[in-house]
């Protein structure tokens, strides 16, 4: 029985191995090391099936997620290595490795989702000093703690970061031209658009103003950022509290406050300016909102004032929050038909907002195309490679919407904006109605040109091999050529150990959890594990938010996917409390 077992294992490590050699091949050219290494990762392959391939069992629905997520990582690295379908469905000899491989990445992953179901069903007990105390007064030592560790590097990249994005914001309150102006028909002078929130825009260009004036820019921003932490320590600390009011085991909670304060990914992200940070901590507060609505038995008016609260404040901090909130909502109508009332307010306000406020101040709105990033990308695909096979009516009615004649220099597979940048704004309603008749007209035609835009545009955040720059660190430079005096300290040295850090925290085990890919198959794994009781309602923000990452312009861009990561580690407790309770429940 001993031998057999061994003959499976050894069967089952050379599948794993065959399956991830691919992998190692793409980033090791030296072929001695490639084969040492093969090597080793069978040991190891080994060793983890030998010590835990033991009586597994699971639903089906793990076994049908464990398949789609095995077929996505084998069609993916077609993607990331042809960008096209080729080495997956190009010959029959390419189907027959693929579907190998595919088998090997799910023996592999059918191990580890349920020793992960396995913890995530188990309570621990287990109780430290160290968390006894810190339970105590959660909220005050996580602002502490996490205060320490967030200014300790803002000391080194003092007053704060900013990206582009950040860079264009403070020109637009300061009246300078920018791209954005651009993109649009102003609605008066003013330089201010909406293309990132206005209340955002506002609050980081204005505080930068408030510095100028007083003779240091750098002044202003550092306010920025401060105002930035307040806000992202309060939401995290009182996150964290929240779960230990409910009697929550302290220990995941004390866990989940060292991971947030000792990885500078989240340092980092405290102290950049981008939307995303402030937007984050008004998803997770949301998210905690709907969770504390579900646990409660009675419901009163402080409930419909602060989701209310909270639901604007995600809208106005994001221009696609209003995604998050209303499909989010009803869900917990059951709990109060009042709810309603709620989100016909945040609708009501929320477009007044936009369509009446800021234009009678005169801020210009957004462009459509920020929408139709997927539409125009399997565009530029199709005129990239089947150019010739386009009629030439339909080449002009393009024209009308895109720049026909630049798509091929302009096509970036992982990036949309420099198709989508060139859109024409003078366009009509007519314009953009033949533009999807001529685009539906080709997908019949040209579907897999579609699919291979949409993919190379979306994989990274299912493919964890996939991985670009995950924090902003560099000082961005388009503010000093405008002549403002924004600049870092002296302290170069501490930077690059800090960036270091990062770096060394991201190739780590530890780094997994900040893995795009692997934060979006946790977020589906674990709202499926929750969706035996009404409190998977609260982990509805996270998979919204997943699914704007399919969406979204960009390949690996990190921002996108930062709410999912903070939602995942804040909540944890909560998440995991849940699931102990459902497996209870079913257990007796």
């Amino acid at each position: 029985m001993k031998i057999n077992r061994i003959i499976i294992n050894i069967i089952y490590s050379l599948l794993t191995l065959f399956s991830v050699y691919s992998y190692i091949n793409m980033y090791i050219k030296n072929n001695y090391l490639i084969y040492l290494l093969d090597i080793l990762l069978f040991a190891l392959i080994f060793i983890y099936y030998y010590k835990l391939d033991k009586d597994i069992k699971l639903d089906k629905k793990y076994k049908l997620f464990i398949i789609i997520m095995s077929f996505i990582f084998t069609l993916f690295y077609s993607y990331e290595v042809k960008s096209t379908s080729e080495l997956f469905f190009g010959s029959f000899l390419n189907f027959i490795i693929s579907i190998v491989k595919l088998i090997g990445h799910y023996l592999f992953f059918r191990v580890a989702v349920y020793y992960f179901i396995k913890f995530m069903n188990k309570e621990y007990i287990r109780k430290f000093k160290i968390v006894n105390k810190y339970s105590e007064h959660p909220f005050i030592y996580s602002i502490i703690f996490l205060s320490i560790c967030y200014e300790f590097i803002l000391i080194f990249y003092y007053p704060g970061i900013l990206n582009f994005d950040n860079a264009n914001q403070i020109k637009e309150v300061m009246g300078i031209h920018t791209r954005y102006i651009d993109a649009l028909i102003p609605v008066s002078n003013s330089m201010l658009t909406n293309f990132n929130p206005i209340l955002h825009t506002l609050i980081l260009g204005n505080l930068f103003k408030l510095g100028y004036n007083l003779g240091s820019v750098n002044l202003g921003l550092f306010m920025y950022t401060i105002l930035q932490l307040i806000v992202v320590i309060t939401s995290y600390s009182y996150t964290l509290s929240y779960s230990i009011k409910k009697n929550i085991n302290p220990i995941y909670a004390f866990i989940c406050l060292l991971l947030l304060g000792l990885i500078p990914l989240f340092g980092f992200y405290s102290i950049t300016a981008v939307k995303d940070t402030i937007y984050t901590c008004f998803v997770l507060l949301f998210s905690l909102k709907i969770y504390d609505i579900v646990e409660k038995d009675s419901i009163n008016y402080k409930d419909y004032l602060s989701l209310f609260i909270i639901s604007m404040l995600v809208c106005l901090f994001r221009n696609n929050g209003l995604m998050i909130v209303l499909p989010t909502i009803p869900f917990i109508l059951y709990k109060s038909k009042k709810f309603i009332y709620v989100i016909l307010a945040v609708l009501l306000i929320f477009t007044g907002f936009n369509k009446v406020l800021l234009p009678k101040l005169g801020i210009s709105g957004t462009s459509v195309r920020e929408v139709l990033s997927i539409p125009f990308q399997t565009t530029a695909r199709l005129v990239k490679y089947h150019d010739d096979k386009i009629e030439e009516k339909d080449k002009v009615i393009i024209n009308n919407i895109l720049d026909y004649n630049n798509m091929k220099k302009d096509y970036n597979e992982d990036l949309a904006d420099p198709v989508k940048n060139k859109f024409n704004k003078y366009y009509t309603n007519d314009d953009l109605l033949n533009y999807f008749k001529v685009w539906n007209k080709y997908l019949w035609v040209y579907p897999s040109i579609y699919l291979d835009a949409w993919i190379n545009t979306i994989s990274s955040y299912f493919y964890p091999f996939e991985n670009g720059g995950k924090i902003y660190y560099k000082l961005n430079k388009k503010l000093p050529e405008a002549g403002f005096d924004y600049h870092y300290n002296n302290l170069e040295l501490g930077r690059t150990i800090l960036y270091n850090i990062e770096i060394g925290i991201e190739v780590s085990p530890i780094g997994l959890i900040l893995n795009i890919g692997i934060i979006s198959w946790l977020s589906i794994l674990i709202f499926i594990m929750s969706c035996k009781n009404k409190k998977y309602i609260f982990l509805i923000p996270n998979i919204i938010s997943i699914f704007f990452c399919i969406l979204s312009p960009a390949n690996t861009y990190y921002r996108y996917i930062y709410p999912s990561l903070v939602l995942l580690v804040c909540m944890f407790p909560l998440i995991k409390k849940n699931i102990e309770m459902i497996n209870k429940s079913f257990d007796n």
